[in-house]
């Protein structure tokens, strides 16, 4: 099978769906119609966020004002939970991967799951992310949305297990490996795992609560059928 065959990058990049293949997409694009909504969300705040990253470079007392500053938390800054995650503090390579890896999540995320929930999800698990490295690694300064990528990963992972997915092993394996990756970083008291397994149960009861919600929808269309049906 091609990539081009996957009814997901042809959703994300054409902004809809091939004729006859309606019945395979998630229930939110679904109920929706076509064409999908653009992913206004994770670019505009990607935006911000590359901006704040490179600015940092010719002026470090960008970084210093938003990141992660253990003594500055405990004096009370609380929302520099919040604002490490407008600011990347690594390698400039790893800036670059971190930075595609999450634009290409997040584009993904919004499409499945809308604006809010997205939102909800990259700022929730980044937020946490950031409160776990600030407990397991008390006196280090940091900044980064990697742990905000993580959560759209875990939520992504969800709907790809669901039965809303295309039913193809290579996906739902993935899945499975990331959410194991999850448990493990966890275990290892790394940043990262919290907002993934997070992530991942807030877009499981995304899609049940959709599917919850399109199941007298469903029911109501197949009684009608089978009534018009009996009347002849």
């Amino acid at each position: 099978m091609r990539v081009g065959d996957f009814l997901g990058p042809r959703i994300i990049f054409e902004g809809r769906v091939p004729a006859g293949q309606g019945s395979k997409l998630p229930p939110r694009l679904e109920s929706r119609g076509f064409p999908v909504s653009r992913p206004v969300r994770c670019c505009g705040g990607r935006g911000d966020h590359h901006v704040l990253t490179v600015l940092q470079y010719r002026r470090p007392e960008i970084r210093l004002a938003l990141w992660r500053d253990p003594e500055q938390l405990r004096a009370g800054q609380w929302w520099r939970l919040l604002t490490a995650l407008f600011v990347q503090y690594d390698a400039a390579w790893m800036i670059v991967v971190v930075l595609v890896l999450i634009t290409a999540v997040g584009v993904l995320a919004e499409r499945l799951f809308g604006h809010l929930y997205w939102l909800l999800i990259y700022f929730g698990c980044g937020v946490v992310g950031q409160a776990f490295g600030w407990l397991w690694l008390p006196h280090t300064s940091d900044a980064g949305a990697s742990v905000a990528g993580a959560g759209l990963l875990g939520a992504v992972c969800a709907w790809l297990l669901s039965p809303a997915a295309p039913r193809l092993a290579r996906l739902w394996v993935w899945a499975i490996v990331w959410l194991v990756v999850g448990v493990v970083l966890t275990a290892v008291r790394d940043m990262h795992g919290p907002p993934l397994l997070i992530g991942f149960s807030l877009g499981a009861l995304l899609v049940w609560r959709d599917q919850r919600r399109q199941a007298p929808d469903s029911e109501y269309s197949s009684d009608s059928r089978s009534w018009r049906r009996a009347r002849r």
